[in-house]
């Protein structure tokens, strides 16, 4: 999710784009979980073609696919893809925003780059912001507490301290404050996909107009390629 943020940001400044972003409920958990959420206004500001969307299924309706089908857009990148959304998109199901404007985008001939979040036998997942309960040391004052602006820090009854991952807005802030080192963000995990998921992942890549990339660099050369023309 950071990653990509950040393609999205350098191809809005380089190429002077125009970026609809659209999260899931789901997705804008995720986006918050891992400090993007607040940032996503440098890239969707909120005007005309710039809207920052966030899907509601108690109002399913949208302009967004609409314009997707009627060519509105030069491009539609849906990234990350969980396995869900590659499933949908892979069967035809089109129930969601993403898979709408999936949908839609084969329909006009609009082109669609997908990264998939299970896309190799292995991949790397980033992890949100945790508390070592091994390095913490149950300090009588404990300053990530007293300074996370979310109050998102808490102690257990043996005083040690742990992240509540419904508040953090994963701003970091708190990482420096520990003594002991006990925080961390965005450890490195690896982790195994299934092969149902990579089949799912192969019948995109036969889809005319679907480009399916499996890093942050490859979608933005494929996405700098599409829009510079």
């Amino acid at each position: 999710m950071r990653a990509v943020f950040n393609v999205m940001s350098g191809l809005k400044a380089q190429l002077g784009l125009r970026i609809t972003t659209v999260l899931s409920r789901a997705g804008r958990e995720v986006a918050r979980l891992y400090g993007v959420l607040d940032r996503l206004r440098a890239i969707s500001p909120g005007g005309y073609y710039e809207e920052l969307v966030v899907e509601d299924p108690l109002r399913p309706v949208s302009r967004i696919p609409g314009r997707v089908m009627t060519g509105s857009y030069d491009a539609v990148a849906i990234a990350p893809a969980t396995a869900n959304t590659v499933a949908k998109m892979a069967h035809g199901i089109a129930d969601t925003l993403a898979t709408q404007a999936f949908s839609m985008a084969g329909k006009s001939g609009t082109p669609v780059v997908v990264l998939p979040s299970d896309h190799s036998e292995t991949v790397e997942a980033e992890l949100p912001c945790t508390v070592d309960p091994e390095a913490c040391k149950a300090c009588q004052e404990c300053q990530p507490e007293l300074s996370c602006p979310q109050g998102a820090i808490y102690r257990l009854g043996d005083g040690t301290a742990r992240i509540d991952l419904a508040l953090c807005r994963g701003c970091e802030a708190c990482v420096p404050l520990c003594p002991h080192g006990a925080i961390s963000c965005w450890r490195k995990a690896v982790l195994r996909c299934r092969e149902l998921d990579l089949t799912n992942v192969r019948a995109l890549e036969a889809m005319p107009g679907v480009y399916v990339v499996r890093s942050e660099d490859e979608l933005y050369e494929v996405l700098r390629r599409l829009l510079s023309g």
